[in-house]
């Protein structure tokens, strides 16, 4: 069967790699500086974009498909419109429950115990469109947004092929309006941890861990472990939460 051809819009170079294998890969776009530079190296053709009208500009834009996975920038009708079958985005959440910028992070903030990864047909709201395809992986308490990524790695492939497949054969459906998390650029922040459930302080901590961590207290911490007294150590600190439950913070070095 003949590749098809795409636009890969990612800032991440994991995504190029597998779907190299699936697509031949026309163009790349990206917002991020250390991807364009490696990437330029390595001969690809790949642009450096920071906006939608920076996009719009090039005019050997468009193909057989776009795909989109980790990229911040949203698209309009006049970008859509150039891919003769749309726009796919690898969306990191389950839709339409978790909608935005970092569904993981809110995936763990309310505590799921599997989190979903969702490929969509776009148009110009954010995160909604038509669903081709929906997975869904195991997340332990041991698992941080950097772990639950790499699980989510190992299923696009397939996930991508039940995507086409339903596309073709037209088994897809309306995403609705479901659930909108603004993004957390700003990380997460709790001036006083004994008015929070010790869970939900320790998943704001895992969910932050691959970023800047959390601050609690007014102190920044990069990690959390569950309370055990012999687990205490200098670079630890024992914080109280709510009902009186003990949590272990892990200091930045």
């Amino acid at each position: 069967m003949t590749l098809k051809k795409i636009d890969l819009f990612t800032n991440e170079l994991a995504i190029i790699k597998i779907l190299s294998t699936e697509f031949l890969i026309s163009k790349i776009f990206t917002e991020d500086i250390n991807l364009y530079k490696n990437q330029k190296k390595l001969k690809k053709n790949i642009f450096l974009v920071k906006s939608l009208k920076k996009i719009a500009q090039i005019k050997t834009l468009g193909c057989d498909l776009g795909i989109s996975y980790g990229f911040g920038i949203i698209f309009k009708n006049e970008i859509i419109k150039r891919y003769k079958e749309g726009i796919w985005n690898i969306h990191s959440g389950d839709l339409p429950k978790y909608r935005g910028r970092h569904p993981i992070t809110a995936a763990f903030l309310n505590n799921e115990k599997k989190i979903g990864l969702s490929i969509h047909s776009i148009n110009e709201k954010i995160d909604q469109g038509y669903l081709l395809a929906k997975c869904f992986v195991k997340r332990t308490y041991k698992d941080d947004e950097f772990t639950i990524k790499q699980k989510f790695l190992k299923n696009i492939k397939k996930l991508i092929k039940t995507a086409r497949k339903n596309f073709i054969g037209k088994n897809i459906s309306k995403i609705s309006k479901g659930n909108y998390y603004k993004p957390f650029y700003k990380g997460i922040k709790i001036s006083d941890s004994k008015k929070f459930n010790y869970i939900f302080i320790y998943n704001a901590a895992k969910s932050q861990k691959c970023f800047d961590g959390i601050r609690v207290n007014g102190k920044e911490y990069y990690d959390a472990i569950f309370y055990f007294k012999k687990k205490v150590n200098n670079l630890n600190k024992v914080i109280v939460c709510k009902d009186n439950k003990k949590l272990i913070l892990v200091k930045k070095k």
